[in-house]
Protein backbone atom coordinates (compact mmCIF):
# COMPACT_ATOMS: atom_id res chain seq x y z
CA UNK A 1 0.00 0.00 0.00
CA UNK A 2 1.33 3.28 -0.69
CA UNK A 3 1.83 5.91 1.76
CA UNK A 4 1.30 9.38 1.00
CA UNK A 5 2.57 12.28 2.16
CA UNK A 6 0.87 15.33 2.51
CA UNK A 7 3.10 18.68 2.85
CA UNK A 8 0.56 21.23 2.12
CA UNK A 9 0.92 24.79 4.53
CA UNK A 10 -0.61 24.12 7.73
CA UNK A 11 0.05 20.39 7.98
CA UNK A 12 2.99 18.95 10.29
CA UNK A 13 5.74 17.05 8.53
CA UNK A 14 6.26 13.42 9.79
CA UNK A 15 8.91 12.98 12.17
CA UNK A 16 11.43 11.17 10.29
CA UNK A 17 11.53 14.87 7.51
CA UNK A 18 12.74 17.16 10.66
CA UNK A 19 14.80 14.15 11.48
CA UNK A 20 16.28 14.31 7.52
CA UNK A 21 16.87 18.03 8.42
CA UNK A 22 18.73 18.03 11.72
CA UNK A 23 21.16 15.36 10.50
CA UNK A 24 21.68 17.58 7.59
CA UNK A 25 22.30 20.97 9.89
CA UNK A 26 24.67 18.71 12.00
CA UNK A 27 26.24 17.47 9.47
CA UNK A 28 27.34 21.26 7.68
CA UNK A 29 28.33 22.05 11.49
CA UNK A 30 30.79 19.15 11.57
CA UNK A 31 32.00 20.21 8.45
CA UNK A 32 32.35 23.63 8.75
CA UNK A 33 34.36 23.18 12.28
CA UNK A 34 36.67 20.40 10.51
CA UNK A 35 37.49 23.23 7.86
CA UNK A 36 37.89 25.79 10.65
CA UNK A 37 40.12 23.49 12.54
CA UNK A 38 42.27 22.68 9.80
CA UNK A 39 42.92 25.83 8.90
CA UNK A 40 43.77 26.79 12.49
CA UNK A 41 45.96 24.04 12.66
CA UNK A 42 47.91 25.42 8.99
CA UNK A 43 48.35 28.37 10.64
CA UNK A 44 49.67 27.42 13.99
CA UNK A 45 51.94 25.16 11.50
CA UNK A 46 53.17 27.90 9.55
CA UNK A 47 53.50 30.31 12.74
CA UNK A 48 55.76 27.74 14.12
CA UNK A 49 57.59 27.37 10.55
CA UNK A 50 58.28 31.14 10.91
CA UNK A 51 58.90 31.03 14.59
CA UNK A 52 61.83 28.49 13.57
CA UNK A 53 63.23 30.74 10.59
CA UNK A 54 63.40 33.16 13.01
CA UNK A 55 64.90 31.21 15.54
CA UNK A 56 67.39 29.77 13.27
CA UNK A 57 68.11 33.35 11.37
CA UNK A 58 68.74 34.70 15.28
CA UNK A 59 71.54 31.87 16.05
CA UNK A 60 73.65 32.46 12.49
CA UNK A 61 73.48 36.16 13.20
CA UNK A 62 75.12 35.42 16.91
CA UNK A 63 77.64 32.95 15.61
CA UNK A 64 78.85 35.71 13.17
CA UNK A 65 79.03 38.12 16.04
CA UNK A 66 80.76 35.69 17.75
CA UNK A 67 82.88 35.12 14.95
CA UNK A 68 83.75 38.95 14.46
CA UNK A 69 84.34 39.32 18.12
CA UNK A 70 87.20 36.80 18.11
CA UNK A 71 88.65 37.42 15.62
CA UNK A 72 88.99 41.17 17.06
CA UNK A 73 90.72 39.63 19.98
CA UNK A 74 93.04 37.69 17.80
CA UNK A 75 93.80 40.95 16.17
CA UNK A 76 94.20 42.72 19.37
CA UNK A 77 96.54 40.11 20.71
CA UNK A 78 98.57 40.04 17.84
CA UNK A 79 98.25 43.55 17.32
CA UNK A 80 99.81 44.22 21.37
CA UNK A 81 102.83 41.30 20.51
CA UNK A 82 103.96 42.74 17.38
CA UNK A 83 103.92 46.32 18.63
CA UNK A 84 105.66 45.30 22.18
CA UNK A 85 108.57 43.08 19.92
CA UNK A 86 109.45 45.95 17.65
CA UNK A 87 109.24 48.57 20.37
CA UNK A 88 112.13 46.01 21.95
CA UNK A 89 114.05 45.17 19.42
CA UNK A 90 114.04 48.82 18.52
CA UNK A 91 115.37 49.46 22.07
CA UNK A 92 118.19 47.25 21.69
CA UNK A 93 119.13 48.40 18.44
CA UNK A 94 119.57 51.63 19.47
CA UNK A 95 121.39 50.51 22.29
CA UNK A 96 123.53 48.74 19.82
CA UNK A 97 124.22 52.05 17.88
CA UNK A 98 125.15 54.06 20.66
CA UNK A 99 127.47 51.99 22.09
CA UNK A 100 129.44 51.60 18.74
CA UNK A 101 129.09 55.67 18.62
CA UNK A 102 130.61 55.35 21.77
CA UNK A 103 133.33 53.21 20.36
CA UNK A 104 134.06 54.70 17.29
CA UNK A 105 135.05 57.72 19.70
CA UNK A 106 138.43 56.16 20.97
CA UNK A 107 139.02 54.71 24.28
CA UNK A 108 135.28 54.35 25.41
CA UNK A 109 134.05 56.18 29.19
CA UNK A 110 133.89 52.76 31.86
CA UNK A 111 130.89 54.72 32.79
CA UNK A 112 129.18 54.87 30.42
CA UNK A 113 130.27 51.59 28.73
CA UNK A 114 129.00 50.19 31.95
CA UNK A 115 125.89 51.92 31.69
CA UNK A 116 125.22 50.66 28.07
CA UNK A 117 126.05 47.01 28.73
CA UNK A 118 124.04 46.76 30.76
CA UNK A 119 121.00 48.12 29.07
CA UNK A 120 121.90 45.68 26.10
CA UNK A 121 121.54 42.66 28.82
CA UNK A 122 118.27 43.62 29.53
CA UNK A 123 116.92 44.61 26.09
CA UNK A 124 118.03 41.05 25.09
CA UNK A 125 116.13 39.41 27.31
CA UNK A 126 113.26 41.19 27.06
CA UNK A 127 113.00 41.17 23.33
CA UNK A 128 113.25 37.10 23.79
CA UNK A 129 110.79 37.34 25.68
CA UNK A 130 108.72 39.20 23.57
CA UNK A 131 110.12 36.97 20.36
CA UNK A 132 108.39 33.87 22.53
CA UNK A 133 104.84 35.74 22.21
CA UNK A 134 104.95 36.53 18.85
CA UNK A 135 105.27 33.08 17.68
CA UNK A 136 102.88 31.66 20.31
CA UNK A 137 100.42 34.06 18.86
CA UNK A 138 101.50 33.11 15.26
CA UNK A 139 101.06 32.96 12.61
CA UNK A 140 103.76 30.77 11.71
CA UNK A 141 104.77 33.22 8.85
CA UNK A 142 105.10 36.50 11.39
CA UNK A 143 107.08 34.17 14.11
CA UNK A 144 109.38 32.87 11.49
CA UNK A 145 110.29 36.38 10.33
CA UNK A 146 110.60 37.53 13.80
CA UNK A 147 112.95 35.35 14.43
CA UNK A 148 114.94 36.37 11.65
CA UNK A 149 115.05 40.06 12.78
CA UNK A 150 115.29 39.61 16.22
CA UNK A 151 118.50 36.91 15.71
CA UNK A 152 120.27 40.20 13.83
CA UNK A 153 119.49 42.45 16.51
CA UNK A 154 121.13 39.81 18.65
CA UNK A 155 124.21 39.28 16.83
CA UNK A 156 124.78 43.67 16.35
CA UNK A 157 124.38 44.08 20.40
CA UNK A 158 126.76 40.86 21.16
CA UNK A 159 128.99 42.57 18.52
CA UNK A 160 129.03 45.97 20.69
CA UNK A 161 128.67 44.32 23.68
CA UNK A 162 131.67 41.97 23.18
CA UNK A 163 133.79 44.94 22.15
CA UNK A 164 132.62 47.47 25.12
CA UNK A 165 133.39 44.69 27.58
CA UNK A 166 137.19 44.93 26.17
CA UNK A 167 137.16 48.91 25.62
CA UNK A 168 138.22 48.28 21.75
CA UNK A 169 137.88 51.16 19.59
CA UNK A 170 135.30 49.94 17.17
CA UNK A 171 136.67 52.27 14.33
CA UNK A 172 138.20 49.41 12.50
CA UNK A 173 134.38 47.41 12.61
CA UNK A 174 131.97 49.97 11.81
CA UNK A 175 132.00 48.38 8.01
CA UNK A 176 131.40 45.12 9.05
CA UNK A 177 128.83 46.49 11.93
CA UNK A 178 127.39 48.82 9.54
CA UNK A 179 126.83 45.74 6.82
CA UNK A 180 125.24 43.74 9.15
CA UNK A 181 122.51 46.18 10.90
CA UNK A 182 121.62 46.26 7.02
CA UNK A 183 121.05 43.06 6.89
CA UNK A 184 118.86 43.42 10.19
CA UNK A 185 117.09 46.01 8.68
CA UNK A 186 115.99 44.16 5.95
CA UNK A 187 114.65 41.87 8.06
CA UNK A 188 113.27 44.08 9.95
CA UNK A 189 111.14 45.16 7.09
CA UNK A 190 110.01 41.79 6.34
CA UNK A 191 109.02 40.76 9.82
CA UNK A 192 106.39 44.10 9.79
CA UNK A 193 105.07 43.16 5.97
CA UNK A 194 104.20 40.15 7.86
CA UNK A 195 103.05 41.45 10.74
CA UNK A 196 100.77 43.89 8.56
CA UNK A 197 99.35 41.24 6.03
CA UNK A 198 98.24 39.02 9.25
CA UNK A 199 96.50 41.88 10.84
CA UNK A 200 94.70 42.48 7.57
CA UNK A 201 93.84 39.22 7.42
CA UNK A 202 92.11 39.18 10.97
CA UNK A 203 89.94 42.93 10.05
CA UNK A 204 86.31 42.64 10.32
CA UNK A 205 84.57 42.33 7.24
CA UNK A 206 83.14 45.46 5.57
Amino acid sequence: MNVLVDFRPGLTPPIWVAAVCVTGTLAGSALTGFLTARTERRKAEAADRQAERQQAAAERTQVRELRVEHRRWRRDRRQAAYLAFTLTVGEARQLADDGLALLAQGAPDRSRAEELMSGLAVSAKEAKTALATVRLEGPSAVGEAALAYHDGARFDATYVRTRLADAEPAVSHVREYTEHTRLTTDAEVRFLEEAEKALAELTDPS
